[in-house]
């Protein structure tokens, strides 16, 4: 944590008053992350049949995510989804 503050990474950009949250939270996703993966090794070395079905179960739920949110973003950034409006911010008329 201390390396943290001396980088500057602590809060990055936030208020001070979420500083100390946002190391708290990172503390919490880095004990969280090391805890899933002391679990997974421990699953594959103990069932390597399971381990290998979840692992092909994980990959085919992305590939899936994926392809929705692929088609969706065809979907959005085609042509003649919406026509855009211009909206002025300096107060000038263009016509």
């Amino acid at each position: 944590m201390a390396d943290e503050k001396a980088d500057g990474t602590a809060g990055q950009g936030l208020g001070a008053e979420f500083g100390p949250l946002v190391d708290e939270v990172r503390r919490f996703a880095l004990t969280l992350g090391g805890k899933a993966q002391e679990y997974g090794t421990r699953l594959r070395e103990q069932n390597p049949e399971v381990y290998g079905h979840l692992a092909a179960a994980g990959g085919e739920l992305l590939a899936a995510y994926r392809a929705a949110v692929s088609g969706h973003e065809r979907r959005w950034a085609g042509a003649g989804h919406a026509e855009a409006e211009h909206i002025d911010l300096d107060g000038t008329i263009d016509k």
